[in-house]
């Protein structure tokens, strides 16, 4: 499934042009259903979360959430906020971020965030690059059987001999594509990640299920070897017990 960039759009030519064309009341109205089902993008079964952090604590090292964004299976992006800081930044880290002091100014508190985001990612798929990290300085959680990260994915670790592929390389590899250049962006990123699970859902989900078939039936092993361990106990209690009162 390939990724829809910038589709949810539309372009100032037509905006100008359906301004100054007389046009019926009906017409009026299609104009305006279109512009709304473009400008809203659907929420699908799985979502991609991407995070842009700062650099916070003593020379700056420990991370704060400064932007999110999420997008939907199509790569169209559902969500893209800056974060109000909660803490002082001791490193806007700009040249991989992209942050400015600029872009917090009116961010939006952490608090109201965490809601926003929690609403969108219940009980959907969450897809992510090393997304443990993002769920970290969102201080949310998420059931571990919905998370699809991609860094971890074995059919991509295979790859890289494995271990723990970045994004950038994983784009490189199997996408063919060249991103992170310059300062990264969120939105992007959480394009690329989308369309690599996309691209191998299939495999992805087959092999989820098949080391769920597995993991099931060693639970059965080990129930049926401990009750089998308990009669043998039993038995050898009872033999021990005859042969006491045998004495």
């Amino acid at each position: 499934m390939s990724i829809i960039i910038n589709r949810n759009e539309i372009s100032s030519n037509w905006k100008n042009l359906a301004t100054t064309l007389p046009v019926s009341t009906n017409k009026k109205k299609k104009i305006e259903i279109l512009e709304s089902s473009i400008r809203q993008p659907k929420l699908t079964k799985a979502v991609c979360l991407d995070c842009e952090m700062v650099g916070i604590g003593e020379m700056g090292l420990d991370n704060m959430l400064a932007r999110i964004s999420i997008v939907n299976q199509l790569g169209q992006c559902l969500y893209d906020k800056y974060v109000n800081p909660t803490e002082p930044i001791i490193d806007y880290r700009t040249s991989i971020s992209g942050i400015t002091e600029k872009h917090l100014q009116n961010g939006i508190p952490l608090d109201v965030i965490q809601k926003e985001v929690s609403n969108i990612i219940e009980h959907r798929i969450l897809v992510g690059h090393a997304i443990h990290n993002d769920l970290q300085v969102l201080f949310l959680s998420h059931p571990k059987r919905r998370i699809r990260d991609t860094q971890r994915y074995k059919g991509f670790r295979s790859l890289f001999n494995g271990g723990l592929p970045s994004l950038k390389s994983l784009a490189d590899k199997i996408l063919g594509l060249k991103i992170q250049t310059g300062a990264h962006d969120s939105v992007e990123d959480a394009r690329i990640t989308m369309q690599l699970y996309v691209q191998h859902r299939r495999e992805w989900e087959k092999s989820l299920r098949e080391k769920k078939s597995l993991t099931s039936e060693e639970k059965h092993k080990r129930i049926r070897a401990r009750q089998k361990q308990k009669q043998l106990q039993k038995s050898s209690s009872s033999r021990v017990k005859k042969t006491n009162n045998l004495i």
